[in-house]
């Protein structure tokens, strides 16, 4: 499989999820009987279906990065440094059924959504706009520059707006959390 077709199935596989998660938010708000369904999905579940995202993230992180060698920027680094403790913190959550380990989630998901929405404008400003912007990461150094992107899916798709995806998708998963933590009475640290 090249890389084109690898960007298209990981793209529209993540519209597809976004779009799902976005529908299931609006019903979850508009629709009671949505909400009860919703609810009915225990607390294990949530934190299984985060830690899922996330891995499946890293592995198709990897799989760009050794099977494809498209080379890893500084900004792709701090966006993986705040990904990737996600999946422990979920796995963590789904064991020990912490109270408060959406919060972690959440406020990790935040800020890798910052670099990835700042990085996503680099990119769309020099590889869709064709105006390219001077930044810090592409002077010359270890890493490669931040403006560039071997991936170009559909026209306007890079990494970075796939991480904006992965990241929006988790914090979506993450809000559900403190409803499951109050119908379940999850206090604290249980068995």
């Amino acid at each position: 499989m090249d890389i084109e077709l690898y960007s298209t199935l990981v793209t529209t596989g993540l519209f597809l999820l976004t779009a799902g998660l976005v529908v299931c938010l609006a019903l979850y708000a508009l629709v009671p009987a949505f909400k009860e369904h919703v609810n009915r999905h225990t607390y294990r579940q949530l934190y299984g279906a985060i830690a899922a995202i996330v891995a499946a993230s890293i592995l198709g992180a990897l799989v760009y990065q050794v099977v494809y060698a498209t080379p890893v920027c500084e900004l792709c680094w701090w966006q993986r440094i705040f990904l990737f403790p996600i999946a422990i913190v979920a796995l963590v959550a789904a064991w020990y059924r912490t109270k408060e380990a959406h919060v972690t989630v959440g406020v990790l998901a935040l800020i890798g959504l910052f670099y990835a929405v700042y990085h996503y404008y680099l990119h769309f400003q020099g590889l869709v706009l064709g105006n390219p912007l001077a930044v810090p990461c592409s002077s010359g150094g270890l890493l490669p520059a931040c403006g560039d992107s071997p991936i170009l899916t559909f026209g306007f798709v890079t990494i970075p707006f796939m991480g904006i995806l992965v990241f929006i998708n988790l914090l979506i998963l993450a809000f559900f959390v403190p409803q499951k933590v109050r119908s379940e009475g999850v206090i604290g640290v249980s068995n």
